[in-house]
């Protein structure tokens, strides 16, 4: 599906996606779902999830800031989204900080099925070795060998918060994306220096985007949103992700561009990137 397509799709259908997301972004992800012509609702209490759930399109699952009650939340909200064959989002937020987050997103995994997990090299990595099957040695010669019994030695090694510490060359990425696509079934969409999507058959690699992305918080957080909001139109799950990453890559240089013109600071490109999703996502499906 083209990119024009899946704009007009969003701007005939205005998704509503339901976000059950991390307090410190969650203004960030309403309001770029907002700009690009969507709208979230933010809830994320057990006893209301799976009902809320039930009248948005999509569903997007940030485990950021987690607690036991927010992934029981999750649960059923992602439960009731794969029943009624509404796409899913996942965005494991620093899923290798803590066992707690380990344990939480294995059991969070062993009931919801993600269209698109959205996350870094790092989490990426840490999810595959859930699998027993899973070795990174071969991906990576740098790790050892991350198993079932040494993901927590391993994942501690590694871990640097919501910014990954491993630095793949592509070919070590792509076969990455590829694995945990292929663990999990569905679109893996690793961000970096250079993103890759993969459904563990088609494979795209991403290039470009302004370096200020790091340095503000919730970046990542509204490309899954953006991601979420993708998938609710007609496109496939992969499509929706490349299309998503690749514009998000482009309004970040807008916004960097529009920074730098007008001699601002990283809280104007914060900004800018609201004004250059609504332009470039809203306002372009409207022509």
């Amino acid at each position: 599906m083209e990119r024009n397509e899946i704009l007009a799709a969003i701007l005939r259908k205005q998704p509503k996606i339901h976000c059950l997301t991390n307090p410190v972004t969650m203004n960030d992800v309403a309001n770029i779902l907002l700009a690009a012509g969507g709208s979230a609702v933010m809830a994320q209490d057990e006893q209301e999830a799976a009902e809320i759930t039930t009248f948005c399109q999509g569903t997007l699952l940030n485990t950021g800031v987690p607690d036991e009650a927010k992934i029981r939340a999750c649960i059923l909200a992602g439960k009731r989204a794969n029943q009624l064959g509404h796409p899913v989002v996942l965005d494991p937020v620093g899923v290798g900080g803590s066992s707690f987050r380990r344990r939480e997103l294995r059991k969070l995994l062993d009931h919801v099925h993600p269209a698109v997990v959205r996350c870094n090299q790092e989490e990426a990595a840490v999810l595959c070795s859930f699998h027993s099957s899973f070795n990174l040695e071969r991906i990576d010669s740098r790790l050892d060998h991350i198993g079932n019994d040494g993901v927590g030695h391993a994942v501690q090694r590694i871990h640097a918060g919501v910014e990954s510490s491993l630095h793949m060359d592509a070919q070590d990425l792509t076969q990455l994306a590829r694995t945990a696509a292929r663990l999990y079934n569905c679109t893996f969409f690793i961000t970096g220096k250079t993103d890759v999507v993969s459904d563990g058959e088609q494979t795209i690699l991403l290039s470009g985007g302004d370096p200020r992305l790091c340095r503000i918080t919730g970046g990542g957080c509204m490309l899954s949103a953006l991601c979420a909001l993708f998938c609710c139109s007609e496109a496939s799950a992969f499509e929706a992700a490349s299309t998503a990453g690749q514009l998000w890559k482009e309004i970040s240089e807008e916004a960097g561009r529009h920074t730098d013109q007008n001699s601002g600071g990283i809280g104007q490109f914060h900004m800018s990137l609201m004004d250059m999703t609504e332009q470039k996502i809203f306002f372009s499906a409207r022509l």
